[in-house]
C-alpha cells in the first residue's frame, strides 16, 4: 500500500483498529488525531454521518483500474479498496495512489481519468434543471472526455474548490494544487469556467489554452498550453507552499463555506415553500379546469423553479468546495503533523463527512420531484419534455408558461450563481435520464476517453520532484475516525432532512423510451437551421431574439405534446378524471437545522399531501 493510502486524506480507519493501523503505516504516534463524536456539528448540518443504502441505478460506474485506487462512500470517514465496475454514487470519492490511475463512466457516456495522487468526487445528475452528469476534482489532476450533448440534456459540471466548469461537449483536464488554486487546460473544443468569486461572471476557455484560479476564486488571463504539463504544474505549486500558513488559509475557507451554505440553503427553503404553495394552487385549477387561474399563477412558478436549480448549483459549488478544502487540509496534517495545528482543522474537517449527505437528502427530497414540475410548468422544461419522454397532461399543455424573466429570478435569488450555458445539441438515440438510470445502464455504455495529445500520459511526473508539501511527501501521522460506526440509512429516508411536499395529484404514465429515442435521434428536423441555439434559455442575460426563438420552441412543443395524448377519447377529460378531486395539499419544507429554519406556506397550503415522480430515460 502507497503512502498516499497510509493517510486519510479525508479520515481512513474503522473505530476500534487506530492504533493498530498508526503502527502498520509506519505513522508517528504523537501526530494521530484523537476521535470524538461531534453531536454538535450533526445539529448544525441536519444529517447524520454514515454510509446510504443504495437501491437506484450508479451515477457512474469505475471502468478500469490500475493500481492502489480506493473508494470513500457518502457520509462514510474510511477508504476501502475500490475493483472494476464499482458503482458510484453522488456523494462518493475515487482517489488513486501513487503510481496508479482509474478511469470512470458516467451515463452520458462521458469519461474521466484520474491521475495519481488525486481524488474526485461524483456530483448530482437531478440538481439541475436538465439532467447532466457531474464531478469534483477535490485534490490533484483529472481529465475529461465530455460526450456530445443530447436533446434534453444540461451541460457537464465540474466542480473544484476555486470555481466551476460547464462543457457542451470536448476534452480538458483539471487541477487542484495543494494550495486550493486551480487549473482548467482545455485539449478540444471549448469549456466556460466561472471562479468561486464571481459566478456569475464566466470566461470561454478555447482548445490549447489553459486558465488559473486562484484559491480566492479569481479568474486568470488564458494562456496558450500547447502540451498537457499537469505534472509538472503541479509539482511547481507545491513546491513554493508555505505548508503552515497554507493549513490556516484552508481552515479559514471553510469557516467562510459554512456560512455560505447556511445562507444559501435558507434562501432555498423559501423557494421550496413557494413551490409547494404554487403546487396546491396548480392541482385545484387542474381539478376545475381553471385554465386562466393556472395561467396566472405559471409566472411566479416558473420564477421559483428557474431559482431553485440555479441555487441548487450554488450549493452543489460550495459542497464540493468545502469537502476539497477539507481533504487538502488533512494531506497536509498527516505529512506534517509537527507545524500543522489538528485542533483547528479538525472540526472542520468531521463537517466535511456531514454536507456532501447534507446536500444528497436535499436532492432526494426536493429536486427529484422539482425535475417532474420543470418539465409541467417551465417553458424550457415544457420544450425539452419530448425528448425525455415525458407526456404533458392537457390541461397543461394549453397553456403556455411565459417566458422567465432574468431581473425577477436575480431579484428572487439574492445570490451569485453561476448560469449553465447553453448547449448545441447532437441528434442521438442514446438514453437521457432524468432521474436515477436504469441498473444495468452502464453494460451498453461505450467508454470513449479521446487519445494523449503528446506520447506520455497526461499526468506523468517529473523525474525528480521539487515538492515539499502533499505531492511526493511521505505520511508522519493518522488522522482517527470522528464519528461512531452507523448502520446505513436507506436513502428514502434523507427526505426527514428536507421534508417538501408537492400537492399535485395527477399521476403520469412513465416516460416513453422510444418515442424520446426517436424525438432525439431526428430533433434537427425540428429546426430550421441545424447550428441553431437548441439551449434558447441560455442564461439570466437572455437576449430577445433568442426569447423569440424560445416562444417558437415552446409553442412547437405544446403542439407535439397535445398530439400524443390519449386520441382514442377526450384527452381533457380523461387527464382530469385522474387527478384528485379538491385542491390536494402540501407541507411546509422544514430543515433540521435550527437557524435555517422555512417560513411557513400560505394558509391554503397547509393540508398535508405527497406525490413522488420516478422519472428515467
Amino acid at each position: 500500500m502507497t503512502a498516499l493510502f497510509a493517510a486519510s486524506a479525508a479520515i481512513a480507519a474503522c473505530a476500534g483498529e487506530d492504533s493498530k493501523r498508526v503502527e502498520a503505516a509506519g505513522a508517528n504516534e504523537i501526530g494521530a488525531a484523537p476521535k470524538s463524536e461531534n453531536a454538535a456539528l450533526v445539529a448544525q448540518i441536519g444529517v447524520e454521518p454514515g454510509p446510504v443504502q443504495q437501491t437506484q441505478g450508479a451515477s457512474a460506474v469505475l471502468a478500469s483500474v490500475e493500481g492502489d485506487v480506493e473508494l470513500r462512500r457518502l457520509g462514510e470517514e474510511t477508504f476501502a479498496r475500490g475493483d472494476k465496475d464499482a458503482a458510484l454514487y453522488l456523494g462518493d470519492q475515487v482517489r488513486a495512489g501513487d503510481g496508479a490511475r482509474a478511469t470512470i463512466l458516467f451515463p452520458d457516456e462521458s469519461a474521466v481519468e484520474l491521475a495519481e495522487a488525486s481524488t474526485v468526487a461524483i456530483g448530482s445528475r437531478v440538481a439541475t434543471a436538465d439532467p447532466a452528469s457531474s464531478a469534483a476534482v477535490l485534490s490533484g489532476v483529472a481529465r475529461f472526455s465530455v460526450s456530445s450533448r443530447a436533446p434534453g440534456e444540461g451541460p457537464f459540471l465540474v466542480f473544484t474548490p476555486a470555481g466551476v466548469v460547464a462543457t457542451k461537449g470536448t476534452v480538458f483536464g483539471v487541477g487542484v494544487a495543494a494550495d486550493g488554486d486551480a487549473r482548467v487546460g482545455v485539449e478540444s473544443g471549448a469549456v466556460e469556467v466561472a471562479g468561486g468569486a464571481a459566478l456569475d461572471a464566466p470566461l470561454t476557455v478555447e482548445a490549447n489554452s489553459a486558465v488559473d484560479l486562484t484559491a480566492a476564486g479569481k479568474l486568470q488571463a488564458p494562456t496558450a498550453w500547447p502540451e498537457d504539463d499537469w505534472g509538472v504544474w503541479r509539482d511547481q505549486v507545491d513546491a513554493d507552499i508555505d505548508v503552515a500558513a497554507t493549513a490556516v488559509v484552508h481552515a479559514d475557507a471553510m469557516a467562510a463555506l459554512t456560512s455560505e451554505l447556511d445562507a444559501t440553503y435558507g434562501v432555498l427553503a423559501n423557494l421550496g415553500t413557494q413551490v409547494a404553495a404554487f403546487e396546491v394552487e396548480a392541482a385545484a385549477e387542474a381539478s376545475a379546469d381553471d385554465s386562466a387561474g393556472y395561467s396566472a399563477s405559471l409566472p411566479e412558478a416558473t420564477i421559483a423553479i428557474d431559482a431553485s436549480f440555479l441555487a441548487a448549483l450554488r450549493l452543489e459549488y460550495l459542497t464540493h468546495a468545502y469537502l476539497s478544502r477539507a481533504v487538502l487540509a488533512a494531506d497536509l496534517y498527516v505529512r506534517h503533523p509537527k507545524v500543522v495545528v489538528w485542533a483547528t482543522l479538525e472540526p472542520r474537517v468531521q463537517a466535511a463527512v456531514l454536507w456532501p449527505k447534507r446536500f444528497d437528502a436535499m436532492v432526494v427530497a426536493y429536486f427529484e420531484p422539482l425535475r417532474v414540475q420543470y418539465y409541467l410548468h417551465h417553458p424550457r422544461g415544457r420544450a425539452h419534455a419530448r425528448w425525455v419522454g415525458v407526456a404533458v397532461p392537457s390541461f397543461h399543455a394549453s397553456v403556455t408558461p411565459p417566458d422567465v424573466p432574468s431581473a425577477k429570478v436575480k431579484a428572487k435569488l439574492e445570490l451569485e450563481v453561476f448560469v449553465p450555458p447553453s448547449v448545441r445539441f447532437a441528434a442521438t438515440a442514446r438514453a437521457v435520464w432524468i432521474a436515477a438510470p436504469n441498473a444495468n445502464w452502464h453494460a451498453n455504455a461505450k467508454l470513449k476517453v479521446a487519445p494523449p495529445r503528446g506520447k506520455l500520459a497526461f499526468w506523468m511526473r517529473p523525474p525528480k520532484l521539487k515538492a515539499k508539501a502533499i505531492f511526493g511527501v511521505d505520511v508522519k501521522a493518522k488522522i482517527a475516525p470522528s464519528f461512531a460506526l452507523r448502520p446505513p440509512t436507506a436513502r428514502g429516508q434523507l427526505k426527514a432532512q428536507w421534508a417538501a411536499s408537492f400537492g399535485h395529484k395527477l399521476k403520469l404514465p412513465p416516460p416513453d423510451l422510444r418515442a424520446a429515442a426517436e424525438a432525439r435521434a431526428k430533433w434537427t428536423a425540428d429546426i430550421a437551421a441545424p447550428d441553431v441555439n437548441a439551449d434558447v434559455h441560455a442564461r439570466l442575460d437572455l437576449p430577445k431574439v433568442k426569447a423569440k426563438a424560445h416562444g417558437k420552441a415552446v409553442a412547437a412543443a405544446k403542439l407535439d405534446a397535445r398530439a400524443k395524448i390519449d386520441a382514442a377519447a377526450n384527452a381533457k377529460a380523461a387527464a382530469k378524471a385522474k387527478l384528485q378531486t379538491g385542491t390536494a395539499a402540501v407541507g411546509s419544507v422544514k430543515l433540521k437545522a435550527p437557524e435555517l429554519k422555512a417560513p411557513k406556506a400560505k394558509a391554503k397550503a397547509e393540508a398535508k399531501g405527497h406525490a413522488s415522480f420516478k422519472l428515467g430515460n
